[in-house]
């Protein structure tokens, strides 16, 4: 693409955000907005369909049905500028036409309401990869608030995204779950939202043990630009952000490491408060030593290669 940077973000709540506060993809409101994305990118986002704690059983999949409403309201309205890929391929194909490409995730299992025919229903619509808990416990599991494990249901249902082709992710998980997805899958799976607790002690930054664990199996990690998980100072810097990459690069993460903002769904640093500090941090990535072609594959290449391993 010459002097286009291309970009793969695995996670954004911007549509559950957009649902709840009346707006769309280019109404110069969110962060992931359509109109803020600078020239010198091409932008592939995983937009996810947040299912808030306090929603269970039938009143998630209503949250969900309205959330995907919302979606693909806005495929409709902005047909020449974002497009919906279920595949990588389809993906880069619409990169290459100069359009967004959004991939449809869901964030916190209880989406699917305890039913199981509720994963074939998600990935007829689009749906390539799920959390499975948010912080709170659902049908699945348990999430970084709980110490509840994962549940019988939650095999079941980790057994069919794997039939299907959806990836599980992980972000969100409490240890104990954590490991018992780590035994009860079979593919690759992905933390679309996680950093380092190496670097930064958070429940919801992984620990080295899990970092090597998802690195082994063939899966990826998005570095999370959300304040709280990266440092303890109010307003993290991009080297504070480095540092995450750099500790799980020394871990063998080379192929494992990529991007995963959060946008629309935390507080971001001050130097990310729109996407144009996304060259901030790669100038941040070049200068701490990583070189371009590592900075390339972290800023998009780690991650289309495990797409095209995974969804094609």
């Amino acid at each position: 693409m010459n002097s286009i940077t291309p970009v793969l973000d695995l996670h954004c709540d911007t549509i559950t955000n957009g649902l709840g506060r009346h707006y769309d993809l280019a109404d110069g409101i969110a962060r992931f907005d359509l109109g803020k994305i600078p020239d010198e990118f091409r932008w592939c986002q995983t937009c996810a369909i947040f299912i808030p704690d306090e929603y269970r059983g039938q009143a998630a999949v209503e949250y969900y049905e309205r959330a995907l409403e919302h979606f693909q309201r806005q495929l409709e309205l902005y047909p020449q500028r974002i497009g919906q890929a279920r595949t990588m391929t389809q993906a880069e194909a619409l990169l290459e036409e100069g359009k967004t490409a959004a991939i449809l995730s869901v964030e916190g299992g209880a989406a699917l309401g305890g039913r199981l025919e509720m994963v074939q229903k998600l990935w007829d619509d689009g749906v390539r990869m799920m959390t499975l808990t948010w912080n709170g416990e659902n049908e699945i599991g348990g999430g970084a608030a709980t110490d509840q494990g994962l549940k019988d249901f939650g095999v079941e249902v980790i057994r069919e995204m794997e039939r299907l082709g959806m990836l599980v992710d992980v972000s969100h998980l409490n240890e104990k779950t954590f490991w018992q997805v780590v035994e009860k899958s079979e593919k690759p799976f992905l933390a679309t939202h996680s950093n380092s607790r190496k670097v930064w002690d958070h429940r919801r930054n992984l620990t080295d043990d899990q970092f090597r664990a998802l690195a082994e199996r063939g899966g990826i990690v998005g570095i999370n630009f959300c304040r709280e998980f990266l440092a303890g100072d109010p307003d993290p810097t991009a080297e504070q952000m480095v540092r995450h990459i750099w500790h799980f690069l020394e871990l063998g993460g080379e192929q494992c490491v990529s991007l995963g903002s959060d946008s629309d769904g935390a507080i971001m640093p001050s130097f990310l408060d729109s996407l144009s500090g996304v060259a901030v941090l790669r100038d941040a990535m070049l200068q701490s030593g990583l070189g371009e072609e590592l900075t390339g594959k972290i800023l998009y290449g780690n991650a289309r290669d495990f797409l095209r391993r995974t969804l094609g």
